[in-house]
């Protein structure tokens, strides 16, 4: 056995030999001729506009090969030259190529192929090649809200901007762009300095203008009042000149003009030394006159606009002088005037039509004209010198381009980028300084571009040649954690760069042009979020703002107050919930796990939300809400409160409440009876009985008098109950003259005792008498009283007019301002009268619209909602200010709303422990759905169940503001258009997390 084993294995190994050609007397088959590479490094890294590296490539000889070899490096990247262009290297022998990275290089880690040719052979050798870039600085600045206009000043290196979105003007540092103060002024629009140098004058989307003195920041708050118009007039464009005189855009609300946000109908004046506005234009009977903006000198002596003619003025004379607008933009105005720009002494006048920019001279002599790239737009777009009056800037939109002419040549330049990813139609030229930065304002921020640099040129023919910013398919790392990822498209890559949080991040490039790309996006130990930026070989920039985030990092809560019963919701907004958006963090509130937890989708930005049903809290407790996911674990310290107490009594067929701050007690109105109930016992105590008419006994609204002692209820059926608290055994019926149908329901009491019900026609019933009579005259569809009973004020409801009225109460004349395309559904009188606010909302819409009225109807404000913060239901009816009046109270059906009047912006918002009655069509008469009590202090609402009691840490006027965060957001006026959650949030998401 052991001599068989040693006989196959040397049989085994005899053919091994042979087979590798070895043995005596075997033969050799000599290797066929050809050729190997190598490289004397497999990878090459290369820095833009950096040192050139070289890449020596070896050609070894095999089988006696003695030919030439031709080689070529394939697939680099944009920007990157090679030298020489090929090689050719003889057998046995080595070349060197040279890369060199230009400055406008792509930032990428790429495999190029080294194809080496001779003959009918060809081999590749792979080359990785890396090319990197330094930090790039972020032209992004972030605000919150939207920068609409601004003004820099040169003397204190500050830009001032005008941020509507946020009820503010906003003071940023020239120096390190922070924000040195947030200055409340509501709707504020546009910005520009008066000729003092130290005071600013804005002009906003309500009926008043507003000074700031640049130096105590002191906000002073003019009301321009009525002018000749059907329409109550908004001033979003002022210009101040060297006479103390500003002028002023005057805007139909709701009325569409050229460019919606900024052009009007009217031009007036304010003196600011005498005080006083006046109409300058139109005049003579003028039907169509518009102008859509104002520019003047940077010497505040002359100013140009254009309506039916073109208009200079001159501060020296206080006079116009005109020309025709065929003249000054020729040919024969063919495409109308899109916007216009003088220099900074008047000497010129830079005006863009649609296809060309003509500039003339103060006496309408045309200096030159020239063609420009694309079609000039007027909404939203604007005209400016720069400082030095070497160039103008035109700014476009979609994409936002900051187009440059030389004002000398009058040749077009070419363009620098101002293109934001998001809400690109937002961006404004916010103004320029002398060291040549742009500020262009957009959604939530601002851009500073460097307007020194080398314009990107114009192409022939065709729109600016963008770039674009695919992003990643996730948007956040863990903390000190770096990725790569997958990108949906090709589009944009080629010679793009991308910055993420300003620093560099590699497209991953495969040999396959069937592959994806992919970003390597860097790591970072600094939580939160930071912004994409792709730039083009061509300096063409694109930011994709808060498009990526590192670590988990809650940054605000939807509520600020909370129940301690019920479950409420309440929504949770931050960056790294999640990699997935449809799974939600892991969250405590006060250390308790939530009951549920639901993600709120995409917000096409690194910004998540989740909405988490919460469980009860200790009366009185603050809380931290704390988030933990995969990518890491934030908390937000205190972000909630727990009031002191909430109560829910059991009631059922409730229409109204109404408190007596004489016997401090609460009437609940039902269909035939008011049922008193006492706060301090919490129960009820009495039922005062509302006898019929004519076989019904159907009431749907009550008020009572100032001084307490009569209480009246109203039937639609045509009568009411009139009865004295003190003895509600007395009441009584009285029949009303009027046809039922045309009695709305709303009722007033005034301090002489006699309630006003409006309707067609209007009723008094004096409640001492118990006479009615008809009044003529239009007081709206709902009016209100002061606590006093000093002030009447109405409003339309669900009509398109929009208007107010100021009743008097003791003629019942009445004045009125009408609101284009404007309706109301509920009306708030101060308690002194001093101030109304009519309040808009829909069934089918969340959240509403506030208009803030001072006595004399001017429109003064509206509100607008902090980003954290946003309406998940719809309005309740009976929204009542603060003892003082400070704070508007609003309901919501899951929520009150705490509104501070002088600013238009959120205090706080306490949740519910149950849905209150929300506001449905067809709703009737309007009867508040909430009370407070004497203080302020206790809220009373109906709910599902009953009456849902509430009583807050302090009075509501006393309610502290909350520092809502900031956050990525729409801009634009929030007038004429429902803030509905759109792509933020579902409410039917919210509701089902409930």
């Amino acid at each position: 056995m052991r001599w068989t084993s040693w006989l196959i294995a040397g049989i085994f190994l005899s053919s091994f030999i042979a087979g590798c050609g070895g043995g005596s007397g075997s033969s050799t088959n000599p290797p066929s001729p050809g050729f190997t590479v190598s490289l004397s490094s497999s990878s090459i890294n290369l820095t833009k506009g950096g040192a050139a590296q070289n890449v020596m490539v070896s050609i070894a000889v095999q089988g006696g090969f003695a030919g030439s070899v031709n080689v070529n490096l394939i697939g680099v990247t944009a920007g990157v030259t090679t030298s020489p262009s090929s090689l050719s290297i003889p057998a046995g022998s080595s070349g060197t190529f040279t890369l060199n990275a230009a400055s406008n290089a792509a930032i990428v880690k790429q495999s190029a192929v080294l194809e080496s040719v001779s003959g009918s052979i060809k081999i590749d050798t792979p080359l990785q090649l890396n090319v990197n870039g330094a930090a790039n600085p972020d032209p992004f600045h972030p605000l919150g809200g939207s920068a609409m206009h601004g003004f820099y000043d040169q003397v204190r290196q500050t830009l001032f901007v005008a941020n509507p979105a946020l009820n503010e003007l906003d003071v940023v540092s020239g120096l390190d762009l922070s924000v040195r103060a947030r200055l409340p002024v509501p709707q504020a629009w546009s910005v520009d300095q008066m000729s003092d140098n130290k005071t600013l004058v804005i002009g906003t989307a309500s009926q008043e203008i507003v000074t700031v003195d640049e130096d105590t920041l002191a906000v002073t708050r003019h009301p321009v009042g009525f002018v000749n118009s059907i329409f109550g007039l908004f001033y979003p464009v002022v210009i101040a000149m060297a006479n103390g005189k500003v002028f002023m855009i005057g805007q139909e609300q709701g009325i569409d003009s050229s460019d919606i946000g900024d052009g009007g109908q009217f031009l007036l004046e304010w003196d600011s030394i005498a005080n006083t506005f006046s109409l300058v234009q139109p005049v003579n009977g003028q039907v169509k006159f518009e102008v859509d903006r104002l520019s003047r000198s940077a010497d505040h002596k002359w100013a140009v606009f254009s309506a039916d003619q073109f208009y200079l003025y001159s501060s020296d004379t206080d006079s116009f002088t005109t020309a025709s607008l065929a003249a000054v933009n020729p040919p024969l105005n063919t495409f109308g005037i899109r916007g216009y720009a003088i220099n900074s002494d008047g000497t010129e006048i830079a005006i863009a039509s649609a296809e060309q920019v003509t500039f003339i001279d103060r006496a309408f002599n045309v200096l030159g004209t020239t063609p420009i790239p694309s079609a000039f737009q007027t909404a939203r777009t604007s005209v400016a010198f720069t400082p030095d009056n070497s160039r103008v800037m035109l700014q476009y939109d979609l994409p936002t381009e900051i187009e440059m002419l030389d004002a000398r040549q009058f040749t077009a330049l070419g363009f620098v980028s101002a293109a934001m990813q998001q809400n690109d139609n937002s961006s404004r030229l916010l103004g320029t300084d002398p060291a040549g930065r742009i500020f262009i304002g957009t959604s939530s921020g601002f851009l500073v571009l460097d307007g020194n640099s080398t314009p990107v040129p114009n192409q022939s023919g065709a729109f600016f040649n963008g770039t674009t910013c695919p992003l990643p398919s996730a948007r956040s790392l863990p903390l000190n954690s770096s990725g790569q990822f997958q990108t949906s498209s090709t589009i944009g890559f080629l010679g793009t760069s991308l910055y993420v949080g300003g620093q560099p991040a590699p497209y991953v490039l495969s040999s396959s042009t069937s592959t994806l790309p992919q970003i390597q996006v860097p790591a970072s130990s600094v939580p939160g979020v930071v912004d994409f930026e792709c730039v083009g070989p061509d300096g063409n920039t694109l930011v994709a703002a808060s498009a990526f985030s590192y670590g988990a990092n809650p940054i605000g809560v939807s509520a600020n107050l909370l129940p301690p019963i019920g479950n409420p919701t309440i929504l949770v907004f931050g960056y790294g919930f999640s990699t997935d958006t449809g799974t939600p963090p892991s969250v405590t509130v006060g250390g308790q796990p939530v009951l549920q937890a639901q993600a709120l989708g995409n917000f096409n930005s690194a910004i998540q939300g989740v909405a988490v049903r919460l469980q009860t809290g200790a009366p009185g407790q603050s809380a931290s809400v704390a988030i933990s996911s995969s990518l890491g674990s934030g908390t937000l310290p205190n972000a909630v409160t727990y009031i002191p107490g909430a109560s829910i009594i059991p009631a059922t067929g409730l229409l109204q409440l109404l408190y007596d701050t004489h016997r401090s007690l609460l009437y609940a109105l039902k269909a035939s009876e008011i049922d008193v109930f006492n706060p301090v016992t919490q129960q009820f105590q009495a039922v005062f009985q509302l006898p019929g008419f004519g076989g019904t006994d159907i009431y749907n609204v009550m008020a009572l008098s100032p001084d307490g002692t009569r209480l009246i209820a109203a039937s639609p059926n045509g009568y009411v109950a009139v009865l004295n608290p003190d003895n509600p055994a007395g009441v009584s019926v009285v029949p009303l003259p009027a046809v039922p149908s045309f009695q709305t329901g709303s009722l007033a009491v005034s301090k002489f005792n006699k309630a006003l019900l409006s309707g067609f026609t209007a009723l008094e019933v004096d409640l001492t008498t118990l006479g009615v009579r008809s009044i003529p005259g239009q007081f709206g569809d709902l009016i209100r009283a002061s606590a006093d009973g000093n002030f009447l004020y109405g409003i339309s409801l669900n009509a398109a007019s929009g208007q107010v009225f100021s009743i008097d109460p003791v003629t019942y004349a009445s004045r009125t301002n009408e609101f284009g395309f404007e309706f109301w559904s509920d009306l708030a009188v101060s308690p002194d009268g001093s101030h109304f606010a009519g309040i808009l909302g829909s069934p089918n819409a969340s959240g509403t619209i506030i208009g803030l009225f001072d006595p004399n109807l001017n429109w003064n404000g509206v509100n607008e909602y902090p980003f954290p913060s946003p309406p998940d239901d719809t309005l309740v009816l009976g929204s009542v200010f603060g003892p003082q009046g400070k704070v508007l109270v609003v309901p919501l059906g899951d929520s009150i709303e705490f509104w501070d009047f002088a600013s238009g912006t959120l205090r706080a918002r306490l949740m519910t422990p149950e849905e209150l009655a929300v506001f449905a069509f067809p709703e009737g008469p309007v009867a508040g759905k909430i009370a407070l009590d004497a203080l302020g202090q206790t809220i009373f609402a109906i709910s599902q169940t009953g009456i849902t009691v509430m009583n807050l840490p302090q009075p509501v006027d006393d309610i502290p503001a909350q520092s809502w965060s900031l956050g990525f957001q729409a801009a634009g006026k929030q007038i004429n258009a429902f803030r509905k959650l759109s792509n933020r949030i579902s409410t039917t998401t919210v509701r089902k997390a409930k």
